[in-house]
């Protein structure tokens, strides 16, 4: 039964690397065995020389190779005689068990046996050793002289066993001298503090460690088994007290009895010899439960309800061991600034969605009523529409088996808008009663599963993922054509010009705001742009940051050293060491809402290495973001990294300063056609396309770079700009040579694929890096606006004639301007920005 035991233990894996090479090996279970994929077999699948990337190790072959290595006990690739062929694999695999140690046999790599004596099993109960223990506590027993006191060999062997027992945990050393600290916390504590510190001191030991190791995967065995397959293991690992000889069977069977009940007794295993988990999950549940209704009818604001939900139980998810902090984020909430009458803990894969307005992922639900508890599969239900969130249930329920959990949505939350939509996300959940409870044993399992499904249908979508890859010779005006055909394909409409505007603006700068009236799409906009080129939260390639009003400096984006010296990176450095591994594809950063903090604060630093932008060996690195000494690298802003802000201009926002207006395109969004349907009639599906990121990169940093080819144009739009700078003198708002230099790549970008004429180009350029620089309420800012109304329409501005824009050479602009004179002459005051 111990090759059982081996195994369940070993599922546990889903990657080992081989011991010599350091070869990664991913790892699927199935009913027949483990499949395994590695680099080489990747390559040889997307050449055509295999049929699959993963490779049936079979159970029958474990079995064999874990019958190899016990009889051989230090093994090296050599010594598998009934499983060749994977044995860099085997051996891998075969490291990760608890009792296995890596090693040396004939110049190769080998796995050997721990070994373990016979003197660290117990070979007594527990409660014989706690009686010596009261003993030498309260009637001063030396244990160096337990001979004298019990000479009757009976007692005396009795009592010897009993010493070792203490000096199995802890209580005294082998020179039988007491730990004094040890026997003053127990003789101080009450009975549950005694039994806490035996199954502390227990848990200390290698071989009990060991032994909750490997039952902690052993459930589906019954309990016979269990003690078989420990009895075994005690009989290949453990010799006696001399080291000379391997436990016999009867020495294996009494020792294991005792060291199975020993941790039975201090509830370490159940009676199925299960491991009985601290409870750490339960009793939080049940305190939300018990007391979310009363904690309603007070305050929210630094109400500990609200620090239960955020803080206890999320770390309390997160320090489970399925639980992959680098992969997961787990978030728990009770509202925002009201209390929400469905309070709920997400489980997120952050490489699926980082919110739970999107995407999906598991989530344990309350009731109203705090009566029942739901651990679900489920949708955010804020960026999904309902069509989408019934075909990815379905897609969920039929493609994921699932034992013990129902597949469907047919529970009841409550009454509100909120508790239906939660239902109605639901593609499968268990219900838990607050009356009855289960055991933090079956809370944790369900969990677990929950989890296992989750990935299941994550590796589903990669596996049948419909991406398309982009041919080479693509160019950006039929580049353009796919976005803007997508983004139409998804039920959105914007004009092709703005999503040409938009791929200019990044192909020109890689840091763009967007700005607007709330509602109008800019979020989707961006999140539509980067998914039709093949960038989404599931592969990682785009990311959604929001911006909290306190954030004061780059930490919140970057990352912050701890107390403990230790570096917690931030959601951006994350994107940027990812894009700086995978430098042949874009990835989207969006910071939405990004003024609600002074911007200048914190991403002055990324503001200054974006200025840093050079070439080297053939490609574009910067000054480091965050140095060697913080992270172990050098992190840099990489060339295929596009940041995209989205703005709101009201009271509960900050305005931009020329530092950061000068450094990005600022593009509005405040078109709004509420009437147009026509573009819904006739959508034809689209699918995303996998574009390599030199086909956006922009050619071009500094004018030297350009100007040889691009002499005549260059020229056409410093001319333009040097009439405008007359105009800007007068309040101080003329542009440098970053503006001049930035609108002459936007402008050649254009023209080199025919996306927009001269005009247009120029007249997106003004619009988005002239204009935003210009407000105030002195007459200068008036005199400076209809100058710059002249240079657009080549009209001198009459506010007692109705503006005619067809024939400007500018219209963009010059409606612009002409909004911002009215606005001067209502207020007193102008500026670019609606709502400031």
């Amino acid at each position: 039964m111990l090759e059982k035991l081996v195994i369940n233990y070993l599922e546990r894996f889903n990657v080992v690397q081989t011991l010599s090479s350091m070869q990664t090996n991913s790892i699927k279970i199935s009913d027949e065995g483990f499949y395994v994929e590695t680099d080489s077999s990747k390559i040889k699948f997307e050449v055509g020389e295999k049929e699959s990337s993963w490779e049936l190790i079979s159970y029958l072959y474990l079995y064999d190779a874990w019958n190899d290595f016990s009889n051989t006990r230090l093994a090296n690739s050599s010594d598998f005689v009934n499983a060749k062929g994977r044995t860099s694999f085997i051996m891998a695999l075969f490291s990760q068990l608890p009792f296995v140690s890596v090693t040396q046999k004939n110049g190769k790599k080998a796995i050997i046996l721990n070994q373990y004596l016979t003197d660290q099993l117990p070979e007594i109960n527990l409660n014989q050793v706690l009686e010596l223990l009261e003993e030498v506590i309260f009637k001063k027993l030396d244990l160096k002289f337990l001979k004298q006191r019990y000479p009757e060999d009976n007692v005396y062997r009795l009592k010897s066993r009993a010493r070792q027992g203490l000096r199995l945990l802890g209580f005294i050393n082998s020179e039988y001298v007491l730990n004094a600290d040890l026997i003053d916390e127990y003789r101080s504590g009450s009975g549950q503090n005694k039994s806490e510190i035996l199954k502390k001191q227990i848990k200390k030991h290698p071989y009990f460690s060991i032994i909750l190791d490997l039952l902690s995967s052993s459930s589906d065995l019954e309990k016979v088994y269990k003690f078989q397959a420990i009895k075994e293991l005690g009989m290949l690992i453990v010799k006696n007290s001399t080291g000379d000889n391997l436990m016999r069977d009867s020495v294996a069977d009494a020792r294991t009895r005792y060291m199975l009940s020993w941790m039975q007794e201090v509830d370490l295993l159940d009676e199925e010899l299960n491991p009985i988990m601290e409870e750490s999950i339960r009793p939080l549940l049940v305190r939300t439960m018990q007391g979310y209704l009363k904690a309603r009818t007070e305050p929210l604001t630094n109400h500990f309800m609200g620090k239960l939900v955020r803080t206890e139980l999320p770390e309390a998810i997160s320090r489970l061991p399925f639980i992959d902090r680098d992969m997961y984020s787990v978030k728990g909430s009770v509202g925002q600034g009201n209390w929400a009458t469905v309070p709920w803990l997400a489980i997120l894969n952050t490489k699926i969605t980082t919110s739970t307005q999107r995407g999906y992922y598991i989530v344990y639900l309350f009731s109203e009523n705090m009566k029942e508890l739901y651990l679900t599969f489920a949708q955010g239900i804020t960026e999904t529409s309902r069509n989408e969130m019934l075909q990815l249930n379905e897609e969920i329920r039929k493609n994921v088996e699932m034992n013990g959990v129902i597949k469907s949505n047919d529970y009841y939350l409550g009454e509100s808008a909120k508790a239906r939509g939660y239902v109605e996300s639901t593609a499968a959940f268990i219900r838990y009663s607050l009356d009855d409870m289960p055991s933090e044993n079956q809370l944790v399992n369900d969990l677990e599963k929950m989890i296992s499904y989750y990935e299941s249908f994550i590796e589903y979508k990669n596996e049948n993922r419909n991406e398309n890859v982009i041919p080479e010779n693509l160019d950006e005006k039929e580049i353009t054509e796919h976005v803007h055909e997508y983004i139409k394909s998804k039920g959105f409409y914007y004009k092709k010009e703005e999503v040409i505007n938009l791929f200019l603006s990044l192909k020109t700068k890689p840091f763009v705001i967007l700005s607007g009236i709330s509602g109008t799409g800019k979020t989707k906009m961006v999140q539509w742009f980067a998914e039709s080129m093949g960038a989404t939260e599931k592969n990682g390639q785009f990311t959604l940051i929001p911006v909290r009003p306190d954030w004061s400096d780059g930490s919140d984006l970057l990352g912050y050293v701890d107390i403990k010296g230790d570096f917690k990176k931030g959601p951006l450095t994350s994107v940027l060491e990812t894009a700086m591994d995978d430098p042949d594809k874009p990835y989207f950063v969006l910071l939405d809402e990004m003024n609600l903090a002074r911007v200048e604060y914190y991403f002055s630093d990324l503001l200054s290495v974006m200025e840093s932008r050079r070439w080297e060996n053939g490609g574009i690195v910067t000054t480091p973001v965050l140095p060697f000494e913080v992270d172990g690298r050098d992190i840099i802003l990489p060339s295929n990294v596009y940041i995209v802000g989205t703005v709101n201009m009201d009271e509960t926002t900050h305005p931009f300063s020329k530092k950061v207006l000068d450094r990005a395109n600022t593009i509005e969004f405040n078109r709004v056609q509420l009437d147009h349907f026509a573009f819904l009639e006739d959508l034809e599906e689209q699918e995303p396309l996998s574009i390599r990121n030199q086909l956006i990169a922009g050619d071009f940093l500094h004018l030297i770079d350009a100007y040889q080819e691009n002499m005549d144009l260059i020229k056409n739009v410093t001319d333009v700009l040097v009439n405008i700078n007359r105009q800007l003198e007068g309040v101080g708002a003329q542009v440098g040579y970053r503006v001049r230099d930035e609108i002459c790549f936007y402008v050649i970008y254009s023209e080199k694929d025919n996306l927009l004429t001269f005009e247009e180009a120029m007249d997106q350029s003004i619009l988005q890096k002239i204009l935003p620089r210009i407000s105030g309420s002195d007459e200068r800012v008036w005199d400076t606006l209809k100058g710059l109304y002249e240079i657009c329409t080549n009209q001198v501005y009459d506010g007692d004639v109705l503006p005619n824009f067809d024939n400007s050479i500018y219209p963009k602009s010059a409606q612009k301007i002409v909004d911002m004179i009215r606005r001067y002459q209502l207020d007193g005051f102008t500026s670019f920005w609606i709502g400031s």
